[in-house]
């Protein structure tokens, strides 16, 4: 009875053995995987089960990193070919009229002053990207500083005029003035950018803005008389570098730009499409 007994203790033990052995293989197959899928992971209550937990939650995390990791570097990409294309165009117009000022010497005030256009463009281009390479640093951080909105709307539309000398365009603010805690100079970048856009979408029709102050948000309204954008449309214009005419002179920034400004400060933009007009609305939350 004994000797059997010992035998079936032996025969246990080694049963033991075998399935901490499958356990410990199975942990190691899981430490080498890198796609777990987590959704049907079923937790066991062994003595394993804390060290397998954590393994799938290094999984997960590494996980995320790598995903990200193939996102940034086809969001650089796509960022890479864009801004080499902007670059492109100016550059092969200068290098054009270069060319055309030597054969032709008897037009070269007029070559040199679509270099000096061309050269303008890059001068506007490398600024913006410079600003927006600050904005996705995440190094920057926003001030707070009381600003009173109709002198920033002045400045703004003071820059219009210089920016749209051949138009004649009037800038209409109605609504009680009112100060806004926030970063002026980013602010001025943001609502710059929302009425340039106004302009150039209006034409000849102009733009009207609107201050709105209620307990809870101070808002900025551009309204504009454009045919408006789609839903659609207006996802691919919150992208960097999209523009709905390849012919525009405008370089797809704007709107992102101004969005990002908006939400590093607790504020958002926001769309609203009407009958007659449309409107982007810069919200401020109190």
């Amino acid at each position: 009875a004994d000797s059997v007994l010992f035998l079936l203790l032996i025969l246990n033990e080694k049963h033991k053995q075998n399935e901490n052995k499958a356990k410990i293989d199975r942990i190691f197959s899981l430490l080498h995987s890198l796609d777990t899928d987590i959704n049907n992971y079923e937790v066991e209550e062994d003595e394993f089960g804390g060290l397998r937990d954590e393994i799938v939650k290094v999984i997960v995390e590494k996980k995320i990193i790598t995903d990200e990791a193939i996102k940034n570097e086809e969001v650089l990409k796509e960022y890479t070919e864009d801004i080499a294309h902007q670059l492109k165009t100016p550059l092969t117009g200068i290098l054009l009229m270069t060319d055309l000022m030597e054969e032709d010497r008897e037009n070269k005030k007029e070559y040199i002053d679509r270099i000096r256009k061309s050269t303008n463009r890059l001068y506007q281009l490398v600024d913006i990207l410079l600003k927006l390479a600050v904005l996705d640093s995440g190094t920057v951080k926003m001030k707070k500083e009381i600003v009173n909105v109709k002198d920033l709307l002045s400045e703004v539309s003071a820059e219009m005029k210089i920016l749209f000398m051949d138009e004649k365009y009037n800038i209409p603010v109605s609504g009680e003035d009112f100060k806004l805690l926030c970063d002026r100079k980013w602010t001025y970048e943001a609502i710059y950018n929302i009425v340039k856009n106004g302009l150039e979408a209006s034409k000849d029709k102009g733009i009207k803005i609107k201050l709105k102050e209620t307990n809870i948000y101070k808002s900025i309204i551009v309204e504009d008389f454009s045919n408006g954008m789609s839903d659609e449309i207006l996802e691919k214009a919150y992208k960097r570098f999209y523009k709905e005419k390849k012919d525009s002179k405008g370089y797809g920034i704007g709107l992102p730009m101004a969005k990002t400004v908006l939400e590093k400060q607790n504020g958002e933009l926001l769309y609203l499409r009407g009958k007659t007009s449309n409107s982007f609305e810069l919200r401020f939350y109190s």
